[in-house]
Protein backbone atom coordinates (compact mmCIF):
# COMPACT_ATOMS: atom_id res chain seq x y z
CA UNK A 1 0.00 0.00 0.00
CA UNK A 2 2.75 2.38 0.92
CA UNK A 3 4.61 1.58 -2.28
CA UNK A 4 1.51 2.26 -4.36
CA UNK A 5 0.97 5.60 -2.60
CA UNK A 6 4.57 6.59 -3.20
CA UNK A 7 4.42 5.73 -6.92
CA UNK A 8 1.12 7.57 -7.40
CA UNK A 9 2.58 10.65 -5.68
CA UNK A 10 5.58 10.41 -7.97
CA UNK A 11 3.31 10.29 -11.02
CA UNK A 12 1.32 13.31 -9.79
CA UNK A 13 4.52 15.25 -9.10
CA UNK A 14 5.92 14.49 -12.57
CA UNK A 15 2.63 15.49 -14.19
CA UNK A 16 2.65 18.78 -12.27
CA UNK A 17 6.22 19.46 -13.37
CA UNK A 18 5.36 18.74 -16.99
CA UNK A 19 2.34 21.02 -16.90
CA UNK A 20 4.42 23.73 -15.27
CA UNK A 21 6.67 23.87 -18.33
CA UNK A 22 4.03 25.90 -20.20
CA UNK A 23 3.44 23.39 -22.99
CA UNK A 24 4.41 24.01 -26.55
CA UNK A 25 4.52 27.58 -27.79
CA UNK A 26 1.86 26.96 -30.46
CA UNK A 27 -0.81 26.22 -27.85
CA UNK A 28 -0.89 29.90 -26.89
CA UNK A 29 -3.25 31.83 -29.25
CA UNK A 30 -1.28 35.05 -28.87
CA UNK A 31 1.93 33.26 -29.85
CA UNK A 32 0.16 31.85 -32.93
CA UNK A 33 -1.18 35.29 -33.89
CA UNK A 34 2.19 37.00 -33.52
CA UNK A 35 4.03 34.08 -35.09
CA UNK A 36 1.88 34.39 -38.22
CA UNK A 37 3.34 37.89 -38.67
CA UNK A 38 6.97 36.68 -38.49
CA UNK A 39 8.73 34.95 -41.37
CA UNK A 40 10.74 31.80 -40.85
CA UNK A 41 14.26 32.54 -42.09
CA UNK A 42 15.15 28.91 -42.84
CA UNK A 43 14.21 29.42 -46.47
CA UNK A 44 10.81 27.70 -46.46
CA UNK A 45 8.89 30.96 -47.00
CA UNK A 46 6.41 30.22 -44.21
CA UNK A 47 5.69 31.98 -40.94
CA UNK A 48 7.36 30.70 -37.80
CA UNK A 49 4.08 29.11 -36.68
CA UNK A 50 3.43 27.35 -39.99
CA UNK A 51 6.98 26.16 -40.74
CA UNK A 52 6.75 22.39 -40.98
CA UNK A 53 10.43 21.51 -41.25
CA UNK A 54 11.48 18.98 -38.64
CA UNK A 55 13.85 20.53 -36.10
CA UNK A 56 13.96 23.83 -38.00
CA UNK A 57 17.01 25.80 -36.94
CA UNK A 58 15.05 29.06 -36.92
CA UNK A 59 11.37 28.48 -36.13
CA UNK A 60 11.79 26.34 -33.01
CA UNK A 61 14.03 28.84 -31.15
CA UNK A 62 11.92 31.74 -32.45
CA UNK A 63 8.74 30.13 -31.11
CA UNK A 64 10.36 29.61 -27.71
CA UNK A 65 11.61 33.20 -27.65
CA UNK A 66 8.17 34.42 -28.69
CA UNK A 67 6.52 32.39 -25.92
CA UNK A 68 8.96 33.75 -23.33
CA UNK A 69 8.28 37.35 -24.45
CA UNK A 70 4.52 36.75 -24.33
CA UNK A 71 4.78 35.17 -20.87
CA UNK A 72 6.89 38.14 -19.74
CA UNK A 73 3.93 40.41 -20.55
CA UNK A 74 5.51 42.34 -23.45
CA UNK A 75 3.19 44.20 -25.81
CA UNK A 76 2.75 43.03 -29.40
CA UNK A 77 4.62 46.00 -30.83
CA UNK A 78 7.54 45.49 -28.42
CA UNK A 79 7.75 41.81 -29.33
CA UNK A 80 7.77 42.55 -33.07
CA UNK A 81 10.33 45.31 -32.52
CA UNK A 82 12.58 42.88 -30.62
CA UNK A 83 12.50 40.42 -33.52
CA UNK A 84 13.17 43.20 -36.05
CA UNK A 85 16.07 44.43 -33.93
CA UNK A 86 17.61 40.97 -33.81
CA UNK A 87 16.90 39.70 -37.35
CA UNK A 88 16.17 42.81 -39.41
CA UNK A 89 13.14 43.80 -41.52
CA UNK A 90 13.18 40.48 -43.42
CA UNK A 91 11.68 38.74 -40.37
CA UNK A 92 8.37 40.56 -40.96
CA UNK A 93 6.01 38.86 -43.40
CA UNK A 94 4.32 42.20 -44.09
CA UNK A 95 6.95 44.93 -44.14
CA UNK A 96 5.79 48.40 -43.08
CA UNK A 97 4.52 50.59 -45.91
CA UNK A 98 7.08 53.36 -45.55
CA UNK A 99 10.31 54.36 -47.26
CA UNK A 100 11.67 51.87 -49.78
CA UNK A 101 9.09 49.27 -48.73
CA UNK A 102 6.37 51.61 -49.98
CA UNK A 103 7.81 51.21 -53.47
CA UNK A 104 7.40 47.46 -53.13
CA UNK A 105 3.72 47.91 -52.29
CA UNK A 106 3.12 50.39 -55.12
CA UNK A 107 5.23 48.86 -57.91
CA UNK A 108 2.71 46.22 -59.06
CA UNK A 109 0.04 48.88 -59.53
CA UNK A 110 2.47 51.16 -61.37
CA UNK A 111 3.48 48.29 -63.67
CA UNK A 112 -0.17 47.46 -64.44
CA UNK A 113 -0.92 51.12 -65.22
CA UNK A 114 2.15 51.39 -67.48
CA UNK A 115 1.17 48.20 -69.31
CA UNK A 116 -2.37 49.43 -69.89
CA UNK A 117 -1.05 52.78 -71.15
CA UNK A 118 1.26 50.96 -73.59
CA UNK A 119 -1.58 48.80 -74.92
CA UNK A 120 -3.80 51.88 -75.32
CA UNK A 121 -1.03 53.72 -77.22
CA UNK A 122 -0.38 50.75 -79.53
CA UNK A 123 -4.07 50.36 -80.33
CA UNK A 124 -4.41 54.06 -81.16
CA UNK A 125 -1.25 54.01 -83.26
CA UNK A 126 -2.21 51.03 -85.41
CA UNK A 127 -5.88 51.98 -85.85
CA UNK A 128 -5.08 55.26 -87.63
CA UNK A 129 -5.95 55.23 -91.32
CA UNK A 130 -2.90 55.05 -93.49
CA UNK A 131 -2.19 58.08 -95.62
CA UNK A 132 -2.62 57.47 -99.34
CA UNK A 133 0.63 57.25 -101.18
CA UNK A 134 0.91 60.14 -103.58
CA UNK A 135 2.41 59.15 -106.91
CA UNK A 136 2.57 60.54 -110.40
CA UNK A 137 -0.66 61.09 -112.32
CA UNK A 138 -1.54 58.17 -114.58
CA UNK A 139 -1.21 58.65 -118.33
CA UNK A 140 -4.61 59.69 -119.80
CA UNK A 141 -4.08 57.54 -122.89
CA UNK A 142 -3.42 54.49 -120.70
CA UNK A 143 -6.53 55.20 -118.61
CA UNK A 144 -8.61 55.47 -121.79
CA UNK A 145 -7.28 52.09 -122.99
CA UNK A 146 -8.16 50.49 -119.62
CA UNK A 147 -11.70 51.90 -119.78
CA UNK A 148 -12.09 50.60 -123.33
CA UNK A 149 -10.88 47.12 -122.33
CA UNK A 150 -13.27 47.04 -119.37
CA UNK A 151 -16.21 48.00 -121.61
CA UNK A 152 -15.28 45.17 -123.99
CA UNK A 153 -15.38 42.69 -121.10
CA UNK A 154 -18.91 43.68 -120.19
CA UNK A 155 -20.31 43.09 -123.66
Amino acid sequence: MRRQLRSSLLVVALAALMLGQGGTPLENPRVRRLGDQLACLCGCGSSITSCNMLHCHFSEPARKKLLSLVNAGESDSNILAAFVLEYGQQVLLKPPSEGFNLLGWLMPFIAIAAGLALVWWLIRRFRRPLAAVAGPEPDPALMAQIEKDLDNLDS
